[in-house]
């Protein structure tokens, strides 16, 4: 039972718990009991060993037992009855022993969500955002589908934008061949970003069968060793070039665009637009929703407690030095990017634990209706069944929790939207 609760900090508390001797002796009985049916003890039959002969040889063991299996029930008990919700396992200050025919008493030190008494979502104001779609956007989007389109057919002309040459290349550094960075039959469009700019700089306005050179300086902070500070030759060959020819804007291109299902330009025309529509307002929404959490932030100063900062600043960590691996920028060290991360870090756990409150007192609940209808939405768009999914999911993040926690705040949000001011 719970004896004394203290508070050491906001994020802390200091339990002191009592175990009543009738209980730990109820326990030992029990073990004693077990023991005596199943221990096997040179001189004395099974279940005629005295418990003093059992005392001497398993009390050790014996007291383990108890305070394994007394200690959690009853600071579970006390966690409850101090109505706290930990964060972290609890800290045991000093090694529990047992004294025969006393009660036994322990203390925990444990981090605790910290509560947030006066919640304030009201009167929050937005500046109203469009999402008008312009018909110079659209021609984009339509072009973009084109582009996805467009055949290569051979030329012996002078190569452009967007045309192709069939390339080999010999990489050198400091006159030594570099297999590594060379390449055969390699098709490069002329001005795309799959190559160094200096290789669409040197071979634009050249054909079939020219030669140049590229040189590639690059810089210290190059995450490639091998290429850290160097200079990179490459002596370059067209074996190939090819003409990019779009297709005509016409119902027949319309009907090829097999998700659009369009018979005519128009018709393909109207469905983009829509596209951009939609897009924008989800953009929208989720600027909205930004700007609320900003404002959140502004109205509640709290402290959040380390364990569950230290988790977060652990995961921005990871997904940044993936974010920086994926673009093949220079990645800091793990200390230098917790110390840039830890206020974001705080600002998120302030934002979960503010979202949380607001679900709390307003009742909102993610029901399996809701997490149904988003396996659906994710399934259609990524062309997987549920079965599929739900095995990806288990494989990735061992269960839904992780897809009801972003649910949950989504439908928290919403519910705050609703209540927020848009000015126009």
């Amino acid at each position: 039972m719970l004896q004394e609760i203290e508070e050491l900090t906001p994020t802390t508390r200091k339990l002191t718990i009592n175990v009543p001797a009738d209980v730990i002796q109820s326990e030992s009985n029990t073990i004693y009991n077990q023991l005596q049916v199943t221990a096997k003890i040179p001189g004395f039959r099974a279940g005629k060993v005295p418990q003093s002969i059992l005392e001497k040889k398993f009390s050790k063991n014996v007291e383990t037992e108890i305070i394994e299996k007394i200690v959690p029930r009853f600071y579970m008990e006390a966690v409850k009855e101090a109505n706290i919700e930990p964060v972290n396992y609890p800290n045991v200050e000093d090694k529990i022993f047992i004294k025969p025919g006393e009660p036994l008493s322990f203390t925990v030190t444990v981090e605790i969500k910290p509560e947030i008494k006066e919640i304030n979502y009201e009167g929050i104001v937005l500046k109203g955002k469009t999402s008008e779609v312009e018909d110079s956007e659209v021609d984009k989007a339509i072009e973009s589908l084109r582009e996805g389109k467009a055949l290569y057919s051979a030329t012996e002309d002078a190569l452009e934008e967007s045309d192709m040459a069939i390339i080999n290349s010999d990489a050198f550094i400091d006159g030594e061949p570099k297999n590594e960075f060379s390449h055969k039959d390699y098709p490069l469009v002329i001005g795309s970003k799959e190559m160094p700019e200096e290789f669409s700089t040197a071979l634009k306005g050249k054909k079939k069968g020219d030669e140049v050179e590229v040189k590639i300086k690059f810089d210290e902070d190059m995450p490639n060793d091998a290429l850290k500070g160097k200079t990179l030759l490459c002596k370059v060959k067209i074996t190939d070039g090819k003409k990019k020819n779009l297709p005509p804007l016409d119902n027949e291109f319309a009907e090829s665009i097999e998700d659009a299902g369009c018979k005519t330009i128009e018709e393909l025309k109207k469905k983009m637009h829509d596209s951009l529509k939609d897009r924008k307002d989800s953009q929208i929404n989720l600027e909205y929703k930004q700007e609320i959490i900003n404002e959140l932030l502004k109205r509640h100063d709290f402290d959040v407690p380390d364990s569950m900062v230290k988790g977060e600043i652990d995961s921005l960590v990871d997904q940044t030095k993936e974010d920086a691996m994926r673009r093949n920028e220079t990645l800091k060290s793990d200390e230098e990017l917790a110390k840039e991360l830890k206020t974001t870090a705080k600002d998120n756990i302030r934002s979960v634990l503010i979202l949380e409150t607001v679900g709390k007192k307003d009742n909102i609940e993610v029901t399996d209706d809701d997490v149904k209808k988003a396996m659906e939405e994710i399934a259609s768009r990524n062309n997987l069944k549920i079965e599929e999914l739900m095995k990806l999911y288990g494989a990735r993040e061992g269960s839904l929790d992780a897809m009801k926690s972003r649910l949950f705040a989504d439908k928290v949000m919403d519910f705050i939207l609703e209540k927020s001011t848009i000015e126009n």
